[in-house]
């Protein structure tokens, strides 16, 4: 089940960014789902290559040519647009709907295959149902709706300043960490969102002498420790 909220997450960010960047809308609902289903699906489509067990799909290096791919078969469909407006459309529609939110989620390889070590500024769950929920209505009240460009940006809207403020959180509570065991002195430093807590954010912290486990609200950076122990111990 969290895997397929996952993707219908990928899907909903790819449907938003795919049509707000085609910048029209469309009075025919044909179009209007075929270009929502084209951003969707392009935008899920880099797990594909997951399943043969390879991280390529993850790499910026892919994201071109995913765009490419979607475009030669879009413009079988739809030929409103030129096909290098497609073509950009589709490879931001990736960049941002998959290996962004991969970026912000569970981490990514973006430099695969010249660096296989995954990045990642982790401020989402891999389910979100704050963001999940919010672009599922504007996605359905868009499509309905003749003026639907409106209210998709409007999500997206919301969604970006959830992101920043899930930033800032995440900065704030680092800083405080930082400063109470001595930036210098830290080894490991790890800040997610909590499974358990919801609006939390769970830590962990290693230095020479002590190992610490805890959470803080998302709201302000006071820390809650859970365990801490010395290495020695």
């Amino acid at each position: 089940m969290g895997y397929l909220l996952h993707t219908a997450l990928h899907f909903l960010v790819g449907v938003s960014i795919s049509y707000l960047l085609f910048n029209k809308d469309f009075l025919s609902k044909k179009k209007r789902s075929i270009v929502f289903l084209f951003g969707g699906v392009s935008a899920v489509s880099p797990d594909v290559t997951k399943f043969f067990g390879d991280l390529f799909g993850h790499s910026i290096f892919s994201v071109p040519l995913f765009g490419l791919l979607f475009t030669i078969i879009f413009r079988i469909f739809i030929k409103d647009f030129s096909f290098v407006k497609t073509w950009f459309i589709f490879s931001i529609t990736v960049l941002i709907g998959h290996i962004f939110i991969d970026y912000i989620g569970n981490g990514v390889a973006f430099l695969f295959p010249f660096v296989k070590s995954e990045f990642d500024f982790h401020i989402i769950a891999s389910v979100d149902f704050i963001i999940t929920t919010t672009l599922l209505i504007s996605v359905i009240i868009g499509f309905l709706n003749k003026k639907g460009k409106a209210i998709i940006l409007m999500g997206t809207i919301i969604i970006c300043l959830y992101f920043g403020f899930l930033s800032i959180s995440k900065v704030q509570l680092e800083h405080t960490l930082k400063s109470k065991y001595d930036a210098n002195k830290i080894e490991l430093l790890l800040t997610y969102p909590s499974f358990g807590k919801m609006g939390s954010w769970d830590f962990q912290v290693r230095t020479k002498e002590v190992w610490v486990n805890g959470y803080s609200s998302i709201y302000k950076p006071k820390i809650h420790i859970d365990s801490e122990r010395e290495v020695d111990s």
